[in-house]
């Protein structure tokens, strides 16, 4: 076991898969279905909540699951799950609707429960932002969120259609070398025919 969870750590633990078990990664697919199941119950009222009654749900689960519910609900990276600590037998986690109307887990816990964790600095202020934050908002410091998230990928439209101009000009140049190739071998096949070297 000692060998497989060294093994687990340079692969990372996000896509580790054990032998015959699964990866944090096969879970993610299956959070995330149960989450559109869990939403789109609540939308048309399947649970036959009365409006004026809160609802709370308890979500019995293992470890894993349970850190990989908060990252698809919180839109953690895999750098940002790889942090966490997994919980203890029993241990629970609180998230609670705060007075904006976003769920938050600074609400319930203190910061050194968070940071205990395994959430790091960063995690913990977005945790603090959505007690107040109004369902929807976007918090434009949020490193993990979309426009930080892709800004290395930076292309001008300019960059981007010359990249695809040189790509079409690769296949035509890659097309153009099998047709010479053919042309080729088919000029050296008819001159072994006629020296009869071919059978």
């Amino acid at each position: 076991m000692r060998a497989t969870k060294k093994v687990r750590e340079r692969f990372g633990r996000f896509f580790y898969r054990f032998p015959e078990g699964e990866s944090a990664a096969d879970v993610f697919d299956r959070v995330s279905s149960f989450l559109e199941s869990l939403w789109r119950d609540i939308d048309m009222n399947r649970l036959h909540i009365n409006p004026s009654h809160e609802l709370n749900f308890v979500i019995v689960s293992h470890g894993l699951t349970s850190r990989v519910f908060l990252m698809k609900w919180f839109k953690w990276t895999v750098e940002q799950f790889e942090g966490l600590n997994n919980p203890g037998n029993s241990e629970i986690r609180v998230m609670e609707l705060g007075q904006g109307g976003d769920y938050s887990l600074a609400i319930h816990h203190t910061e050194e429960e968070l940071t205990a964790w395994g959430l790091s600095p960063e995690m913990i202020a977005d945790q603090k932002w959505r007690v107040n934050a109004h369902k929807g908002e976007w918090k434009d410091d949020c490193k993990w969120y979309f426009g930080d998230f892709f800004d290395h990928m930076t292309d001008s439209d300019q960059e981007c259609e010359a990249e695809a101009t040189d790509e079409e000009d690769e296949e035509d140049e890659e097309e153009g070398k099998r047709v010479n190739l053919l042309t080729s071998s088919e000029y050296n096949n008819e001159a072994e025919l006629y020296n009869g070297k071919c059978c």
